[in-house]
């Protein structure tokens, strides 16, 4: 038997959610299940309740020393450890066409996190521009393994742009239109080889 208005009830009571997690072999920034359901309750509470509940993620996979952040904070924490984190990068790398794939769907879920529940901050947008989409040795590679990879980060920080998600300068927004375009050429001149 569905119950939707007593379900409804329910989120509108909610003061805190939590997502525990018992493995650090993947985090919330690994794919779209964490902020479709811990995002997606989050922003159920604060649509029908009208405020945002506190919200947390728990780390047990030591027992012997839980952590428990904010989930502004493990989606910082991950940002900065993972993320932007050299030997990550360069692990990917040596992947090749999945490898860029993989980074590209990063910002996929950075995007989609912020887009849920807004916990991402302009700064981290420019560093996954800077390290991800503007940094040359990156960006070289990128068009060589995989340009539909490139492609669709640019894309993706332009659209945190027009959604105001975030305010970037006027000329971070203009390199990656002009960016884009550029791809946009590649790709062409590549599908009529």
């Amino acid at each position: 038997m569905q119950t939707p208005e007593q379900f409804k009830r329910c989120l509108k009571k909610i003061n805190v959610t939590v997502k525990n997690q018992d493995s650090r072999e993947y985090d919330i920034l690994d794919g779209d299940d964490w902020y479709d359901s811990h995002g997606g309750m989050i922003n159920a509470v604060k649509i029908l309740g009208g405020k945002i509940p506190r919200s947390y993620c728990g780390d047990t996979s030591d027992p012997n020393r839980v952590k428990v952040r904010s989930t502004a904070e493990e989606t910082c924490f991950i940002f900065r450890s993972r993320l932007l984190n050299p030997k990550y990068i360069d692990g990917m790398k040596r992947h090749g066409y999945q490898g860029a794939a993989d980074l590209s769907r990063n910002v996929d879920f950075v995007f989609g996190w912020d887009a849920t529940v807004e916990v991402v901050e302009d700064w981290m947008y420019e560093e996954l521009a800077k390290k991800y989409v503007f940094d040359q040795v990156m960006q070289e590679w990128l068009k060589e393994v995989n340009p539909y990879a490139l492609q669709n980060m640019v894309e993706r920080l332009l659209e945190a742009i027009a959604r105001d998600m975030w305010q970037a300068s006027d000329e971070m927004k203009k390199e990656l239109q002009k960016l884009y375009l550029s791809i946009e050429g590649l790709l062409e001149g590549n599908n009529e080889k």
